[in-house]
């Protein structure tokens, strides 16, 4: 937990304001876009989870090669974090209105986990 305080951090403050700014949208209130959100979030944790226990096969003599594996597996596993968190949220949303403001919130930062995780900071080779 250490490595990701930061990021962690960032995320929440993310989702609130997030939050904030959508709070009055019709479209935080619709059952059938929380569906759609919850549709999507159920995929997307399936996908990293997924992602997130794939072993890449990294030569024992290459430098760094075991740091960077393990660096990029627990940017999925953040991913994958988000993206059930938001799963939840969204799945809620569809039956109690009132939280679609932080399912769209949480959707919103989903996609910021999802392309930090593929993209991720650039690292020498």
């Amino acid at each position: 937990m250490r490595v990701l305080w930061l990021p962690v951090l960032l995320m929440v403050l993310a989702t609130v304001a997030v939050h904030e700014a959508t709070e009055r949208l019709s479209i935080s209130r619709d059952p059938a876009v929380m569906g759609l959100l919850s549709q999507f979030d159920g995929t997307a944790t399936t996908v990293f989870v997924a992602l997130a226990t794939l072993r890449t096969s990294v030569r024992s003599g290459a430098p760094g090669g075991n740091a960077r594996l393990w660096r990029r597996s627990v940017r999925f596993q953040f991913a994958a974090a988000f993206a059930l968190a938001a799963f939840v949220v969204a799945t809620a949303a569809a039956h109690y209105t009132g939280l679609g403001s932080w399912a769209v919130a949480l959707n919103a930062t989903t996609i910021v986990a999802v392309l930090w995780a593929l993209v991720g900071p650039l690292e020498p080779a």
